[in-house]
């Protein structure tokens, strides 16, 4: 280096304040830098790879001594690599899943840990598929409590949706689903019948929907499910799967992927409760239910003060 400088001194031009052949003197000195720097940055991630390494190892040594904090841990250090293999990446969500199923709640609620387990599960030759049952039966059971706690209060938005949350588990059994969909609708019923009380504003309210839909008292069941039909038809398309009447009240049936669609025209389905109301010429009910489970999705009922039907809309499946 004190050679290259001595030579460019002595080159030196006062008149145009270049020096002579730096260019082509300085070129091995940039290429070296250039090479030392590629080297430096080679071992820079060499060392974080081999750190990676190393904080996995140290990883699985934790879990089979059973300290699984310290192991989860050193996981999670080891996920801030930038360079992990497969089989890496692989280890490192196995672990993170055992790790916080071990630990569990409060730290690790069974959501997070589902969450987790699930992640990892994903990953071809994953080892945490029977963590992830388990967890799945832990939180079935779990929400299953739920259900019954929700009842027993009379909590009917709470019970719904524990029931909704307890359905989008794997091995959900669907005849404690329907048995607690029977219960809530009952459970609606008897709320509903306890909160009827006479009300000034409900026979000009049935008069006035009654003028609006002056043919529906005339029709027999098999007219109205006709018109129930058409009405509940978006672009030639059904939304309707089944429709059963009972006094007073008309129970229409659709099937989850429809919910949606269902979603967007309310106003159609608020037409028919009012057009149930003209025809029973009551204090009408329209209950909207998912096909498969029976929980109710919407519920229309008549609001005597705006005289038109109003919906009640339920926990939805996610």
């Amino acid at each position: 280096m004190f050679d290259i400088l001595t030579r460019s001194r002595a080159n030196y031009d006062p008149q145009t304040h270049a020096v002579a052949d730096y260019q082509s003197h300085s070129g091995p000195v940039v290429a070296f830098m250039r090479s030392a720097t590629c080297a430096i940055l080679l071992l820079i991630s060499i060392g974080i790879c081999g750190c990676a390494n190393t904080e996995l190892t140290a990883a699985q040594q934790d879990l089979t001594s059973g300290n699984f904090a310290a192991a989860h841990d050193k996981f999670v250090a080891a996920s801030r690599s930038p360079k992990l293999t497969t089989h890496e990446w692989r280890e490192l969500a196995d672990g993170l899943c055992l790790t916080e199923a071990k630990l569990g709640p409060p730290q690790y609620p069974l959501a997070e840990q589902r969450r987790i387990c699930a992640n990892a599960a994903e990953r071809p030759g994953s080892s945490s598929g029977a963590t992830l049952a388990r967890i799945d039966s832990a939180e079935r059971d779990a929400t299953g409590a739920d259900v019954a706690a929700e009842l027993k209060s009379n909590d009917i938005a709470g019970a719904q949706a524990a029931v909704v949350r307890y359905q989008s588990f794997p091995g959900a059994d669907q005849l404690a689903i329907a048995d607690w969909s029977k219960q809530i609708w009952s459970a609606l019923e008897l709320q509903e019948s306890h909160a009827r009380h006479p009300d000034r504003h409900l026979v000009p309210a049935i008069a006035a929907i009654s003028h609006r839909y002056p043919k529906m008292h005339r029709m027999n069941d098999a007219a109205f499910k006709r018109w129930v039909m058409e009405n509940a038809t978006v672009s030639r398309t059904p939304l309707v799967n089944g429709i059963d009447l009972r006094k007073g009240a008309i129970d229409l049936h659709v099937s989850g992927a429809s919910l949606p669609e269902v979603a967007l025209n309310l106003n159609r389905f608020a037409q028919i409760n009012d057009a149930m109301v003209a025809r029973c010429r009551c204090d009408g009910r329209t209950n909207i239910a998912v096909e498969g489970s029976g929980l109710p999705a919407y519920l229309l009922r008549l609001d005597p003060e705006t005289r038109q039907s109003e919906v009640l809309v339920m926990p939805q499946p996610h």
